[in-house]
């Protein structure tokens, strides 16, 4: 009885490990609230992708190499930082495509934001893809740290 007990815990404190993997890139300020049918009507669409590397509005900011915000497979909208988890440079950036996947052209790593929380899938990277918090109300969209 005491070895299953043993076994229990540890399995239970290696699945909180994997799920608490911290990206390793740094943080930096985020700020974002766009009106979706004003500034990004492509997220009306699962599948829709919009990247934001510049700010429109005063008072944005777009964490370290900018925000991209996916309208994933489960109809959530999901955002990430844009720099590479690999790279860790704020000019190395992941291009996401319709299928949910993001691909660095630098390292060639691909992490699934389809249905993932930005884990890694393919290449030499290690770490998930930063992820920050989005809130809806309405037609508008929030992201922030």
């Amino acid at each position: 009885m005491r070895k299953i007990i043993v076994l229990l815990l540890l399995m239970v404190s290696l699945t909180a490990c994997i799920s608490n993997v911290v990206s390793p890139i740094p943080n930096s300020a985020v700020a974002l609230e766009i009106n979706i049918l004003q500034d990004a009507p492509e997220l009306n669409t699962i599948g829709g992708v919009v990247e934001f590397t510049s700010t429109f509005r005063p008072y944005q900011y777009l964490g370290f190499g900018g925000i991209v915000i996916f309208h994933n497979f489960d109809d959530e909208f999901v955002a990430f930082d844009m720099a590479c988890p690999h790279e860790v440079e704020r000019t190395t950036r992941v291009s996401v495509n319709m299928a949910g996947q993001a691909v660095c052209a630098k390292c060639g790593s691909t992490f699934d934001i389809g249905y993932s929380q930005g884990f890694p899938v393919k290449g030499p990277a290690r770490f998930p893809m930063k992820q920050y918090h989005v809130v809806i109300a309405g037609d508008i969209l929030r992201v922030y740290p």
